[in-house]
């Protein structure tokens, strides 16, 4: 099931038989389906129960009753009826909304690595840049500091920082890390 191919072996081997294949997307719409089916079939039916009961509470009338004792009366039953007419909507609705929840997290999951891919390229990225920034920096600034021995302007050929200088002595400066001798590996 590609849908579960993150899930740790030991929480899935804890998940009862009958319900591994609900893991499954087209399984889980297949079941929500008839689930929302059996619901909305609950859902008439308990309905036409209100109607029937409705009609005929409310024809009971009994000597002495005013205006409004036996909508009273008839309300008292009909409120459960009410919570049932609500009830089985609302498990309807919840089966869709478990659906399209679950489908929304498989693609969720399924599409994880990739953001991670791209998130870690744009990272490298942004880095790089940087490093690429600070070692132009660096290079003008080791241009700058470098004593020019032959004359104090720049000729047209030179852009600072981007060409090598004579440093005192002479050693040839490329870039900062000419600056320093380095020795050993």
């Amino acid at each position: 099931m590609p849908e579960i191919e993150h899930m740790n072996n030991e929480v899935l081997n804890r998940v009862p038989a009958e319900f591994r294949p609900l893991l499954n997307l087209d399984h889980l719409t297949t079941w929500t389906l008839d689930r929302q089916r059996e619901h909305n079939a609950d859902h008439g039916d308990y309905e036409a129960v209100r109607a029937l009961f409705q009609t005929v509470l409310l024809s009971q009338h009994v000597e002495g009753d005013g205006r409004w004792s036996a909508r009273r009366r008839a309300r008292k039953v009909e409120k459960h009826l009410n919570r049932l007419v609500k009830s089985s909507r609302d498990a309807a609705q919840a089966s869709e909304g478990l659906r399209t929840a679950y489908a929304d997290h498989v693609r969720t999951v399924a599409a994880l690595p990739g953001q991670r891919a791209a998130k870690a390229k744009a990272k490298a990225d942004r880095r790089g840049q940087v490093n690429t920034f600070a070692t132009k920096s660096l290079n003008k600034t080791v241009a700058a500091m470098t004593t020019r021995p032959d004359s104090d302007e720049e000729s047209s050929e030179e852009a600072a920082g981007q060409s090598t200088a004579k440093g005192s002595g002479t050693r040839t400066v490329r870039g900062v890390n000419d600056l320093f001798d380095r020795k050993g590996a």
